[in-house]
């Protein structure tokens, strides 16, 4: 299978890693996640420099591991959520499996697991009995509906937690269904909402010596970010529609209209930024109608749309190039990732994966200080590629890991 080889800032990574200098140097998480909200969540944090282990299941390992498309024998979305973290295999469903997950827990910062909830407690390795072997332990649970409240045992997945909360029904054109978003809203803000607790509870550590118990909910997240809707609801009692708030695509002056061979993307709110646009389109006669309603917004969208699909957008970006106007191309994936902001800011940086070969990585958006010489210390790891390795932090030999190996344990 070919790989897409995109632009960027070369980054030779080797099996073995590295030594790191972030901000979260020295910060130790145990993640037991599955699949994209823990998984997107431990990204950020090792790649700020804290070492993730990833504990899986033995034999089967994440189930991200084998989600198409494959590269060779390697999947893609692996590749994309697990650089920087080291793989150890654990069967917690066998005793001595669960006294080692404890053992480790007494020398690590922070614990990441998005099981239901109650299954870790059925398990014997809880928090309570994380809490007692660590006091100063960071558990970070992330659910679905979080660890109370009627649906808390429920399944879930993206759509169900955008369904619930709001934000599904209010996504997809005025007249038609709601529309499925293209990126999973719940997951990776739920990924997000985790990283934000833990660093808040790793800093009240800091203050009071104890740990602490971060119950992250995707519902709960998503809820949260309808926060200025919830707001114009209170305030007027009329409920948020399709196409009909605010930043929807209800104004002239903010939408999206087809061009020649694409669309573009009109973000001109403001009076002077509108203005510039009519001008620069030589419709002056549509400066006072950014937000038109009724007959008059119609016919405005309309001979908008019309102009636009006069031109491609390329046309019309080299058109508008010297107008302050907000107005952007609808990228696809490949234009994207050659975008000279993109690359600039080193959202785009390729390696060099043992076993895979050349590798575009999307980078990751938080900075501190200056960005990262190296952003990929490590490769994905294969499954239970480390697991010697870490249990031989808490005192086991290769005899003792050989043993556990041969019993199912590791």
């Amino acid at each position: 299978m070919p790989l897409v080889r995109i632009g960027g800032c070369v980054d030779r990574v080797l099996r073995g890693g590295g030594s790191v200098s972030g901000p979260l140097d020295g910060v130790r998480v145990l993640d037991l996640t599955r699949l994209l909200p823990g998984g997107f969540a431990t990204l950020l944090l090792a790649d700020l420099g804290a070492d993730v282990v990833k504990v899986e299941e033995p034999q089967k390992g994440d189930y991200i591991r084998w989600t198409p498309p494959l590269v060779g024998d390697v999947a893609a979305p692996h590749i994309a959520l697990n650089r920087n973290k080291r793989s150890l295999t654990l069967n917690l469903k066998e005793p001595r499996g669960r006294d080692l997950l404890l053992a480790l827990a007494g020398s690590f910062d922070v614990l990441v697991e998005s099981f239901r909830p109650g299954v870790l407690d059925r398990l014997g390795v809880g928090r309570a009995e994380l809490a007692e072997k660590n006091p100063r332990l960071v558990y970070c649970a992330i659910t679905g509906y979080g660890q109370d409240g009627p649906r808390a045992a429920a399944a879930g997945h993206d759509a169900d937690y955008i369904g619930y909360g709001g934000v599904l029904g209010i996504n997809g054109p005025e007249d038609g269904p709601p529309v499925l978003p293209g990126v999973q809203i719940g997951d990776l803000g739920g990924g997000m909402s985790a990283v934000i607790a833990i660093l808040a509870a790793l800093l009240r550590r800091e203050r009071t010596g104890g740990g602490a118990v971060c119950d992250i909910s995707m519902l709960d997240t998503v809820v949260s970010w309808l926060s200025i809707h919830a707001a114009e609801f209170v305030a007027t009692r009329n409920p948020p529609l399709r196409e009909q708030m605010h930043l929807s695509g209800r104004y002239p002056c903010y939408r999206v209209y087809p061009a020649a061979d694409g669309y573009l993307a009109v973000g001109a709110l403001e009076p002077q930024f509108w203005s510039a646009l009519c001008r620069a389109l030589e419709r002056p006669d549509f400066e006072g109608d950014a937000f038109a309603t009724g007959e008059r917004r119609a016919e405005v969208i309309g001979e908008l749309e019309a102009l636009f699909q006069t031109k491609t957008r390329s046309m019309w970006m080299e058109t508008l190039a010297e107008v302050d106007a907000c107005v952007a191309p609808v990228n696809d994936f490949a234009e994207t990732f050659a975008d000279e902001q993109v690359r600039a800011r080193g959202m785009v940086v390729e390696t060099e994966l043992p076993g895979v070969g050349r590798w575009s990585h999307v980078g990751n958006p938080i900075r501190v200080d200056d960005p990262p010489a190296s952003l990929v210390r490590r490769p994905p790891p294969e499954l239970g590629e480390h697991t010697a390795e870490v249990l031989a932090e808490v005192g086991l030999g290769d005899s003792e890991v050989d043993e556990l190996r041969r019993a199912g344990v590791v």
